[in-house]
This record gives C-alpha cells, sequence and structure tokens, in this order.
C-alpha cells in the first residue's frame, strides 16, 4: 500500500470553490463593419463606419484601427466606449460611429485600411478599399488586409459602401453602394437569427467532497490542509 499526500494552499481552495459554486459559462458573439462612408464628390461630409453584430455584444474598449496603405501604419485610431448593441434586427444591432478624415486611398493604387480589436486587442477584421496591404504597426501588424470588392471614388453624397443579402457572418453578405443607413440594417440585407452553442459548463463532480473537506478544514482555522488519498496496488 503506498500513501500520497496532496497540499492545497488555501488561496487554491477558494478559488476551486468558486468555481464549483458558479460553473463558468461562454457564449460567441458575431460582429464586422457593415457599412462604411469615406468618401464623396466634392469635400467629404458625414463619414461614418457602422458596426453590426449580435445584441448584448459590450463594446467598451473596443477600437477601429485605421490605416494609410502607403505606409502600412495607423494615421488615427477611435476608441469605443461603453456601448452595448441592442436587438434592431433579428438577434442584430448596429452602431455607426462619425469618423472625420477617413483616407480616400493613394493614387498609387494601394488602398487604406481599417481594422476592428476587440478590448484584449485582437482583430476581429481587418478590411481595405481600392487595394490591400500589410500592416506594419499596431494591433494588425503583420496582417493582410481584406479588400472591399468595390470603391466610392467621389460617389454622390449620401450613399456609401455597404453589406447586402441575406445572413448573420460577413462573408454571408456582398458589398454594393446604396444611400447611407447609418445606424441600421442596409438596404437589401436581412439577418438569420445567431444559433448560439450552448453556455459551456466546467465542473468537476468527482472532486466535490474534496472541496467540502477543504471548506470544513478552512472554517478550523488551518491555512492549508491535506487531503489523504490511497492507492491498492
Amino acid at each position: 500500500m503506498n500513501t500520497q499526500y496532496l497540499a492545497i494552499p488555501t488561496k487554491y481552495l477558494l478559488l476551486s470553490v468558486i468555481l464549483l459554486l458558479n460553473p463558468i459559462t461562454t457564449k460567441a458573439s458575431l460582429i464586422f463593419i457593415n457599412e462604411i462612408h469615406y468618401d464623396n464628390s466634392g469635400a467629404d461630409k458625414n463619414e461614418f463606419v457602422e458596426l453590426a453584430g449580435t445584441a448584448g455584444l459590450n463594446l467598451l474598449d473596443w477600437s477601429l484601427q485605421f490605416y494609410n496603405g502607403t505606409t502600412g501604419l495607423i494615421y488615427k485610431t477611435t476608441t469605443i466606449g461603453d456601448i452595448t448593441l441592442t436587438d434592431s434586427n433579428n438577434g442584430f444591432g448596429f452602431l455607426a460611429l462619425a469618423i472625420s478624415g477617413i483616407q480616400n486611398g493613394a493614387t498609387s493604387g494601394i488602398g487604406d485600411g481599417i481594422a476592428l480589436v476587440d478590448n484584449s486587442n485582437q482583430v476581429i477584421q481587418f478590411l481595405s478599399y481600392e487595394g490591400a496591404f500589410e500592416a506594419k504597426n499596431g494591433a494588425a501588424s503583420g496582417i493582410f488586409s481584406n479588400n472591399i470588392s468595390i470603391s466610392q471614388n467621389g460617389s454622390p453624397q449620401g450613399q456609401s459602401l455597404q453589406l447586402t443579402q441575406q445572413g448573420n457572418r460577413y462573408q454571408d453578405f456582398e458589398w454594393v453602394i446604396e444611400s447611407e443607413t447609418a445606424g441600421r440594417g442596409n438596404l437589401g440585407q436581412s439577418f438569420i437569427s445567431v444559433q448560439l452553442p450552448p453556455a459551456v459548463q466546467v465542473s468537476e463532480p468527482n472532486l466535490k467532497w474534496l472541496f467540502i473537506l477543504s471548506i470544513i478544514a478552512l472554517c478550523l482555522g488551518k491555512k492549508s490542509t491535506k487531503r489523504r488519498f490511497k492507492s491498492i496496488y
């Protein structure tokens, strides 16, 4: 018969108890750039970028990083505040951000780009217009942009680049030039309700007695406890 002892520091016992009583749950969310107005005939007016995403997603400390395609460097950053997307189209919400001075692409044929970055500084999407390029700094550094198939090139005021067709992910839609629809679903665009995977619950039923015994030891004022495990060969 061999006997082994496992020492469990108090701080880890407390963490384990919390996890036992409050199983971890996670849910997936979808978000993407849904509409852009960066250029019109004459002086540019009412430039904006619109996001579409699953309702309930909070965008605190998310950001848009704007890239100069010629240099690959960031020329502007817009940080999003404590905003939660609300359901306005079959489980999706919209947020239009007014942003002046969005560059119009370069005459060399290399376009400019926009990176959607989450609050962990991870790139969710990196789009460009009027040509693709590689980002040289910022969150998208080393990433090649996904070039939009069309561009404004001085289109009439009141128009924008926007996604149309039906779906719930970026790749389901198609870019077109239409009348602006900032803050709401685009013309000819419809969303299919997202079937999110069930919440993932993390628990260890086989360890419940270990946790219970640990709580008893803590109540007796011990800084750590030892749980005896036996294995018979």
